[in-house]
């Protein structure tokens, strides 16, 4: 049987990530993408509330999706790729109780990891206008919480800190201090919006540090040699496979709706032989060939 990802071989990965220097991770929004993400070679994703925010209600991440909802789509990625799923757990959903209920969730179905933020319900995307943050030691509490859910299991709990728009650089930098001090993993510094701004925060907060850089966000893009030389371990690209998807969409459908035809992007599609090789039906094929009688 012919190999099902051969439509879609795995990349070599940036010298940087060869070297273990630095962690690319990219952004995945519903099982098909992670599916393409896993078949790449990419070892870790992020499940992103944004990507799934827009894939599944067509609603801009302003709080509308629930934790079921989130946790849902999760555990379909788990079970179908490879992946150590990185969870955006948003504001937790509520209190420290709601954090644990997510994180015992997110660790029995498999997940490698959670995002907590330190917003105000209903929150918004960190690169959006109009974010408030809870009193930081409201988080603390959530950090706790979520390291007991954890116990000794390798789960990683990122804690983000959306209080640089709010409330300044040096506060975000406080704060996301007494979030490692909590227990954190991993700390993240949302929305910086200068090269000023991402060295303080490298300098000043304790490794490992994680950087989300979205097109067209509010924070600049540098090369993957400078995120090192700068203090982070783990680069986010969270939104760059919604957005490419999305194009591609608007692309395909455009042309057939003027030309009545995909001649013009066919060269930018999969077909039917190697998607139907990718998406495993051969597979389904051969078990129900087994079952018959």
């Amino acid at each position: 049987m012919s190999d099902p990802n051969e439509s879609f071989p795995a990349a070599t990965p940036h010298p940087l990530v060869d070297a273990k220097k630095l962690m690319v991770v990219p952004g995945v929004f519903d099982v098909l993408s992670a599916k393409v993400a896993d078949a790449v070679g990419f070892p870790s994703a992020v499940l992103t509330g944004y990507g799934v925010s827009a894939a599944h209600l067509g609603e801009p991440d302003f709080g509308i999706l629930t934790q079921t909802q989130v946790l849902d789509v999760a555990r379909r990625v788990v079970a179908a790729t490879e992946l150590g799923l990185i969870v955006d757990g948003d504001t937790g959903y509520g209190g420290p109780v709601n954090v644990q209920h997510m994180v015992r969730e997110l660790v029995a179905m498999g997940a490698r990891g959670i995002i907590l933020e330190d917003q105000r319900w209903p929150k918004r995307c960190g690169h959006m206008r109009g974010k408030a943050v809870i009193d930081a030691e409201e988080h603390v509490a959530k950090i706790e919480a979520a390291v007991e859910a954890r116990g000794d299991r390798a789960f990683f709990i990122t804690a983000r800190t959306d209080a640089l728009e709010t409330h300044g650089i040096d506060e975000a930098i406080r704060r996301a201090k007494l979030y490692k001090e909590a227990g954190a993993t991993v700390l993240f510094v949302e929305g910086p919006r200068s090269l000023e701004d991402l060295r303080r925060i490298g300098s000043e907060l304790p490794p490992p540090l994680a950087l989300n850089l979205i097109e067209g966000g509010l924070t600049p893009m540098p090369s993957l040699e400078e995120v090192v030389d700068l203090g982070f371990f783990s680069v986010g690209f969270v939104l760059s496979g919604l957005y490419a998807a999305t194009k591609a969409l608007f692309d395909t459908y455009t042309a057939i709706r003027e030309s009545g035809s995909t001649e013009g992007v066919r060269d930018r599609m999969t077909e039917f032989e190697a998607f139907n090789r990718f998406i495993g039906a051969e597979k389904r094929y051969e078990e129900d060939e087994r079952f018959k009688r």
